[in-house]
């Protein structure tokens, strides 16, 4: 930083320099460059400035110095974080879709907004203008108070909305599945249309909305979501949403689905649609119980091993028949650890039944399962006698529990069918995210225009969120070592702008450029990590 200094002259002047560090690139070492700038006068104490000093403040059209003054800050700025952020919004392309449903200006604020949602997931829409103040984005030097965030939640509308998905969706590839599922996120809202009582996923007594959201099972990018009733069931939703899709322009859909979307009238609209898809299957439905019936011997034969390690073995049988004409496919499956831990559980509490039977010590919770178990006999000769339902006993421990099965038109082995439906488990994280995001399960909103635009804004941070936790989860620690971790087990995305945070920039309000501190271990990793 550059900084007055006064050097004492043999001739009994004190001379005043200008002093500025600088870093050596070539010799690697700190070094000073000092410019004389005039004289300290006697009398005074201040400088006398001599006449090539005065000829450089002109030009630059600087105030002069006096010996108390030094180089002004103008502000400290955290840009480590903004580095990130626009480093992954510019890869994804999100300002380019966000152009086509807003203007420039509604654009750079929602960028930032959805900026400061991602690296700070708990925070609340009324601390925004701080964070924008501390942080380079493009709404630092003008951040959204509060009545400007109010402005722009209600300017953002479903037209403005579904223009940006028309762009956004074209990101998804004809050949990767999409994850279609639905969560639902409680409310107070008392006038919000959507709110409604319903199946609420979190066991909790309150009204709610549902929230349908479809995602790349590959790319891990979130393409679309919908704001639907809190009553509406999941099986109800299909029709309207693959309507949507429709009007959003795509054509060639490849949908994965959980159980809840299974019914003959949805997978009728599926196979006429020429919609690919696969989903499971409720154990309840009667052609499932006669498959798993007729399989149950067959299924355990080596030749319908589809995967095996140290802690489980899957079997899986296929049977293929028509729909409306068109070849559709069922996969049964049996894991034996799950089999053999319902067995085993099944087998402890029948014993632990009958010992409370013989001793006499009876549980009330129990007495459905004493009378459906176990007769008892009292005789004078032999007493009590405890005789065991033995074909109850075989009924439930042989029902299905280790069994399940999946209903495709796309995949015609039960390996490859099992391998893409278990490529949900990370898609289905969006959803925990999500519920975080939505300021920890509560939608605070007053009416469904601001909710809306609550989810929006949500919804652009998630896409941001889940491209830093894919690379994350996708960068080897050590390029060159096979058996490498990844830089997942390492730092968490909140971690990674935790630890960027201290990454800043010092602007002066002279001539001087910017200055930036020398970077952690942690931030030179994380710079690394995302190529910065």
């Amino acid at each position: 930083m550059p900084s007055i200094v006064f050097q004492h002259h043999t001739n009994g002047t004190d001379y005043a320099y200008m002093s500025t560090s600088y870093w050596d690139k070539e010799k690697k070492a700190s070094r000073t460059k000092m410019i004389c700038i005039g004289k300290k006068d006697p009398k005074t104490d201040t400088i006398i400035y001599n006449r090539r000093w005065k000829e450089l403040q002109q030009n630059e059209k600087q105030k002069e110095l006096t010996v108390t003054e030094s180089p002004q800050i103008s502000a400290t700025v955290s840009v480590g974080p903004s580095l990130l952020l626009g480093q992954i919004t510019k890869q994804l392309g999100l300002q380019r879709s966000l152009l086509k449903g807003f203007d420039p200006e509604i654009t750079k604020k929602l960028i930032s907004f959805a900026w400061y949602l991602a690296s700070s997931p708990s925070g609340r829409a009324y601390m925004a203008e701080g964070w924008m103040e501390s942080h380079q984005c493009s709404c630092h030097d003008r951040p959204l108070t509060s009545p400007r965030i109010s402005e722009l939640m209600h300017s953002i509308s479903r037209d403005q909305i579904l223009s940006f998905f028309t762009s956004w969706i074209r990101r998804s590839t004809d050949r990767e599945y999409l994850c279609f599922d639905i969560t639902s996120v409680s409310s107070h809202s008392v006038h919000n249309p959507y709110v409604e009582y319903g199946y609420n996923r979190d066991g909790e007594k309150l009204p709610q909305i549902n929230i349908a959201l479809l995602s790349g099972m590959d790319s891990e990018i979130p393409f679309y979501y919908e704001i639907l009733p809190g009553s509406l069931h999941d099986v109800s939703s299909l029709p309207s949403f693959i309507a949507m899709l429709a009007k959003l322009g795509m054509k060639k859909i490849n949908l994965m689905m959980d159980k809840g979307f299974h019914s003959k009238k949805n997978l009728e609209l599926l196979v006429d649609q020429g919609i690919r898809f696969t989903m499971p299957v409720p154990k309840n439905s009667s052609r499932i119980k006669q498959y798993i019936d007729h399989d149950r011997d067959l299924l355990e034969l080596p030749e319908h091993i589809i995967y095996d390690d140290e802690k489980t073995t899957v079997y899986g049988i296929t049977h293929r028949t028509k729909l409306n004409g068109k070849r559709i496919y069922y996969h049964i499956y049996m894991d034996t650890a799950a089999r053999i831990d319902h067995v085993r559980k099944f087998n402890t509490y029948i014993l632990k039944l009958s010992r409370e039977l013989q001793a006499n010590d009876l549980r009330e919770e129990h007495t459905d399962d004493y009378a459906a178990f176990f007769t008892v006999k009292e005789t004078p000769k032999r007493g009590k006698k405890v005789v065991w339902n033995q074909e109850a006993i075989r009924r439930i421990r042989d029902n299905f529990t280790g069994y399940w099965a999946l209903v495709t038109n796309t995949e015609a082995d039960a390996g490859r069918a099992l391998t893409q439906y278990r490529k949900r488990d990370h898609v289905e994280k969006h959803f925990d995210t999500v519920k975080n995001l939505l300021e920890g399960n509560r939608l605070r909103t007053k009416d469904a225009v601001s909710a809306e635009a609550v989810v929006f804004l949500r919804f652009l941070s998630l896409i941001i969120i889940e491209r830093i936790r894919k690379i994350l989860r996708e960068t080897p620690i050590d390029q060159d070592d096979e058996n490498t971790k990844y830089w997942i087990t390492r730092y968490t995305v909140p971690e990674v702008f935790n630890r960027l945070e201290s990454y800043t920039e010092v602007k002066f309000k002279q001539k001087y450029k910017p200055i930036h501190p020398a970077k952690t271990k942690a931030q030179r990793e994380i710079f690394k990590i995302f190529d910065l």
